[in-house]
């Protein structure tokens, strides 16, 4: 994974990218690696927010990931008005339906892994009780067999 500083400026170089192909009159569908290379960023500055950075105050992190994810913003809002008002404004709003069905897909299975790894592991635990009980039980009887026989 890239470092936000990395992403940022990555980011950046796909806005500039996609206004310049914008402004010459290119088709919109041209510029898919722009695109994906600026939500990409994007995801790595917002999951950044979350994160610890060594060797910063968190007032400077916080600062620091404030103007890139308002920057960020900011240019994404000039990218949706340039495709609304040049001509894809269906593009803009299926770019958002798409992107929210994703997500809840994503979520979806995160939330179906998390559930099979609880159930794996309340099966590791049962069985790991069964088996402590019946090498207990086992042992009780084996003991309980010597003491009876040696009496």
């Amino acid at each position: 994974m890239i470092d936000p500083i990395t992403a940022f400026a990555t980011a950046q170089a796909a806005v500039a990218g996609i206004q310049k192909a914008l402004k010459l009159g290119k088709d919109i569908t041209g510029c898919i690696k722009e695109f994906s290379a600026l939500f990409e960023s994007a995801d790595v500055i917002n999951k950044a927010a979350n994160e610890a950075h060594a060797g910063k105050s968190d007032a400077a992190q916080a600062m620091e990931i404030v103007m890139q994810q308002n920057k960020l913003r900011e240019d994404m809002e000039h990218l949706k008005h340039q495709l609304v008002y040049g001509g894809y404004p269906e593009l803009w709003t299926l770019f958002l339906q798409k992107h929210m069905e994703i997500q809840r897909a994503r979520k979806k299975r995160e939330a179906e892994e998390k559930a099979a790894k609880l159930k794996r592991r309340q099966e590791t635990a049962m069985m790991t009780l069964y088996i402590f009980i019946t090498v207990a039980f086992v042992s009780f009887l084996i003991g309980f067999v010597y003491i009876i026989m040696h009496v």
